[in-house]
């Protein structure tokens, strides 16, 4: 009976051994196998500057992002911060008493000249499509975003430009970058301050800026290892697109 007992357990802990080696080995055989399977990139690699201007001063970074979940304001709000000269025109519409009337339809409360911003639905369209694989009509009805507030005329953004305290400043740090078959993954440091949180704000700056609360003129610089020590580190991922790049998604790394 002892001697059944005995082969009993010693099975057991032979099973369970077994077991263990495997989980290991087949960890380490994957690890080693996706190792392989991807290049490295410098970071100065033409492709991930092209891609790191799709992730810096983009304030959609949040854990676990896919684009297909984000909402028609946020996809909006993404477009205006990304908008280049050649995207839209300018107006200066004088305002009769405090009522500026732009269009039939979009009209803004300014009690000085309008200076109001004009761009086609399309720009935005091709700005997501672009950016994200989305293909969706983005006529969003109304909108305020930072310095802008915007309306919509089913064809068209119309967005009242004005002055614009802002409140927060944020740095970014590359860590690494590799590629695989079908996609670019990016991996960044991301440290975002908001001047209104003095606790926060006195680690990195003097009692005068964070009272003050206005990044507009505060120098930018800080020194990237305390980037890497404070932010957090994202991990993108982009998806080949013929000949182009757009967000699969983006997540908070366990690493550091």
């Amino acid at each position: 009976m002892k001697d059944v007992l005995k082969t009993v357990i010693l099975t057991g802990i032979l099973i369970i051994i077994c077991v263990l080696v495997f989980v290991v080995f087949g960890k380490v055989k994957y690890n080693v196998v996706k190792m392989l399977s991807r290049n490295d990139l410098t970071l100065n690699d033409p492709t991930v500057l092209i891609l790191k201007d799709r992730i810096y001063n983009n304030d959609l970074r949040k854990a676990k992002l896919i684009p297909d979940e984000l909402s028609d304001e946020e996809l909006v709000t993404f477009t205006l911060s990304r908008l280049d000269q050649k995207d839209y025109s300018m107006l200066k519409v004088e305002p009769v008493k405090i009522n500026c009337q732009v269009t039939d339809k979009i009209f803004f409360t300014s009690g000085s000249t309008c200076n109001v911003m004009v761009f086609s639905n399309n720009v935005v369209n091709d700005y997501v499509k672009k950016y994200f694989n989305l293909d969706k009509d983005m006529s969003y009805p109304a909108i305020q975003y930072e310095g802008y507030t915007c309306k919509n005329d089913g064809t068209k953004y119309f967005c009242l430009v004005k002055d614009y305290r802002k409140n927060y400043v944020s740095y970014s740090v590359l860590k690494d970058a590799y590629e695989t078959k079908d996609t670019v993954v990016i991996r960044e440091y991301y440290l975002k301050i908001e001047l209104s949180n003095s606790k926060r704000c006195l680690n990195y700056f003097s009692q005068g800026v964070c009272e003050a609360g206005d990044a507009r003129n505060l120098p930018y610089y800080i020194d990237d290892e305390i980037v890497k020590r404070d932010g957090v580190l994202y991990q993108h991922t982009f998806a080949r697109n013929e000949n182009s790049f757009y967000l699969v998604e983006s997540v908070i790394s366990s690493e550091r």
